[in-house]
């Protein structure tokens, strides 16, 4: 046996195929050849931007040693969370079920039929050898204790599906919503923005819903909690300044030091966030880092083939380190000073650059003051601080360059994953709502349609295109996904050719993803009952089935399909009862619940100019609940069937009654936005 993992595409895989590991693929061959051999399987699943990844494969799969012990008595298999993320949920599982956490590298002991046994996150050399070596020894010595423990894994995994699937349908009315913020309001920083606890992560679902319940229910002070959040988001460290992006988290409570790494997910969801949150408070630093973040990403995540690149590494190679933590982020204070900045004093001033503020001996750049803050401090207007900030910007940004031989940029990823490119053409669409005029539809459509020729085909949709080709089967996240895009694009463009490729999708999911009771299967792709697997709680991307329910209502909406509506609105009962516990498991599925609290419109608006007019209004107003329509043209849809007219005419509906035409806009928003 030898490491096999120079036969993958993958970038995370080939960064271990020369570790003195015997590291294999997943395959069934392996796994058959592990049970004749009646081998344990040691499963290690990571990525290609996970810093701690990257220190235990330094520590250990890089150690001969330890690489002696792992050959000796297990089938170690190394696994690229990002390319199978329905096993990565299925042991990330098992050792929550075992250890109370999870996260990343995970690695798990299984046996020969992949039953986990064992598991945890980061070991040190010393720990993980020493778990090893007690493990192999009970392997040969008392292995029924083993298998007694594998077959309380495999009872606990079935109950985990059943618990998920259990429940009271209900539905959702103003005051569970508010029921489910009161515990949620406890654990937020109101002066730092985010919850009290670090790390503080993004959660752009979490945000998104918190916007639109505040909203919804004229709550100023979640107003006011989510606008100094994304404020505090975009001035701090967890923000890159210089080149544009965010990172992964902070590992502090002011949002300053951030863990490195650069996710195309947070990106795509956080563009859209930005824009729905510009939208309710016009502020130019929403604008502003919207517009730099989706330049970051033409620039430095477009692949060749026009789809966007999974990830930026946290680590890079410095002068000082061959890999380094943020070495590429991240300034001494000698270049600082070289760089002569103008008003220098005020530089250092604005972005903590002090004696005791450097991090690891260098600084992060991150501003704890607003542009306001800054404009009084050099005596002029706000607008003139700007363009000092972004001139310092453009410096740094030249230095940055001027450095990369020393400072490289960090690995990309090139794996370009459905869902998370899915997910961009969605945050570019809010960003078109947002801004208009900055041509982020034509990005949103023309993504799309690289997607619908690279990983769709014959009614089934890959999940990954690598290499110049789509690798495999998409799971019920891609798939919900792209049924998302596509009926963004088609609210976009107005192009029913993209609802078409949205009821065709619908249609794949059904048969593809079995029902579980008022959810779907994650994939069907399993053997055995304990191998189901449901994700109904929405993490820092919101649920496969949350994000199938959002999908199937609004193209059942649009396509008047009951059916799919009907479906929805089920599973969104079916989880009633679950969210009153931890709201922000649950932040994706209580955005859908608005419109059972709240009520739903949808506003028609046709004839000549109706397109300009929707543009108008979904940039001036952030109004959740409401579903804008346009269409200048003739159309066999529901919506617009008697209602194309010689002249601007808007429609408000709601619960299947209109209001009558007005071609008055005074009119509309009397009767859309009442006082």
């Amino acid at each position: 046996m030898k490491n096999e993992l120079h036969q993958s595409g993958s970038l995370y895989l080939r960064q271990h195929a020369n570790n003195p590991v015997h590291w294999q693929l997943w395959s069934a061959d392996v796994l058959a050849q592990a049970v004749k051999d009646e081998r344990l399987l040691l499963l290690s699943i990571g990525y290609s931007s996970c810093h701690w990844c990257h220190v235990m494969e330094e520590e250990s799969f890089e150690d001969e040693e330890v690489a002696a012990l792992m050959n000796a008595h297990f089938t170690s298999i190394k696994i690229d969370r990002e390319e199978r993320p329905d096993l990565d949920a299925r042991y990330m599982s098992a050792v929550q079920l075992m250890t109370g956490q999870g996260g990343w590298p995970l690695n798990c002991i299984a046996l020969p039929d992949g039953t986990p046994v064992w598991g945890g996150t980061y070991f040190s050399k010393a720990d993980w050898m020493a778990a090893l070596s007690q493990i192999s020894q009970m392997w040969k010595e008392t292995p029924q204790t083993i298998q007694d423990y594998a077959q309380q894994m495999r009872e606990g995994l079935s109950d985990m599906v059943l618990v998920s699937t259990s429940g009271t349908p209900g539905s959702f009315g103003a005051s569970d919503l508010e029921d489910v913020l009161i515990p949620w309001m406890r654990g937020w920083d109101e002066v730092n923005g985010g919850l009290t606890h670090a790390p503080k992560f993004p959660m752009p679902s979490n945000y998104s819903y918190l916007l639109q319940h505040g909203i919804l229910s004229q709550n100023d002070r979640t107003l006011s909690f989510v606008h100094n959040t994304l404020n505090k988001m975009a001035l701090g460290g967890i923000y890159d300044f210089v080149h544009g992006g965010f990172t992964r988290y902070a590992t502090d409570r002011f949002w300053k030091v951030p863990h490195f790494e650069k996710m195309l997910y947070d990106n795509a969801q956080l563009i859209g966030l930005y824009a729905k949150a510009y939208r309710n408070d016009h502020q130019d630093l929403y604008a502003q880092t919207i517009s730099q973040t989706v330049s970051w990403l033409q620039r430095e995540m477009k692949l060749d083939s026009g789809l966007y690149a999974a990830a930026l590494d946290a680590d890079s190679a410095t002068s000082e380190n061959p890999r380094e933590e943020g070495g590429y982020y991240t300034w001494r204070i000698d270049e600082l000073e070289d760089l002569a900045l103008p008003h220098f004093e005020a530089f250092k001033w604005y972005f903590d650059i002090s004696e005791h503020s450097a991090w690891e001996g260098k600084y992060i750049l991150h501003r704890t003051q607003p542009i306001k803050a800054l404009a009084e401090r050099l005596d002029i207007d706000e607008a003139a601080a700007n363009e000092s900030l972004l001139h310092w910007q453009q410096v740094l940004a030249g230095a940055s360059a001027d450095r990369i031989e020393s400072c490289p940029k960090p690995l990309r990823d090139p794996k370009a994953l459905t869902c998370w490119n899915a997910l961009l053409v969605v945050g570019l669409a809010e960003a078109h709502r947002a801004l208009p005029k900055n041509g982020y539809d034509k990005m949103a459509t023309a993504l799309l349609d690289i997607l619908l020729h690279t990983v769709c085909a014959n009614g089934k949709i890959a999940h990954q295109y690598l290499h110049g080709a789509a690798e495999g089967d998409g799971f019920l996240d891609d798939y919900s996904s792209m049924g998302k895009a596509l009926v963004e694009v088609f609210l976009l463009t107005g192009n029913e050719a993209y609802l078409e490729y949205a009821k065709q999708t619908a249609t794949s999911i059904e048969k593809l993803f079995p029902l579980e009771g008022a959810f779907r299967l994650y994939t069907n792709a399993f053997d055995s009952n304990w191998q189901k697997q449901l994700e109904i709680e929405d993490n820092v991307i919101p649920s496969a089935n949350s994000m199938w329910a959002d999908f199937f209502h609004s193209v059942g909406l649009l396509a008047d399909h009951t059916d799919w509506k009907t479906q929805a609105q089920r599973a969104l009962s079916a989880i009633h009862t679950k969210v009153f516990r931890y709201g922000p498991n649950f932040s994706n599925w209580l955005e859908q619940g608005l419109t059972q609290a709240f009520g739903s419109k949808e506003l028609v608006i046709t004839g000549p100019g109706a397109k300009a007019a929707a543009e108008d209004l979904q940039r001036t107003y952030l109004q959740p609940g409401t579903l804008i329509l346009w269409s200048e043209e003739p159309s066999d849809l529901s919506h617009f069937k008697g209602r194309i007219s010689t002249t601007l005419t808007y429609y408000l509906c709601s619960n299947n009654a209109c209001q009558l035409p007005t071609t008055e806009l005074n009119q509309l928003l009397k009767l859309w936005q009442p006082s």
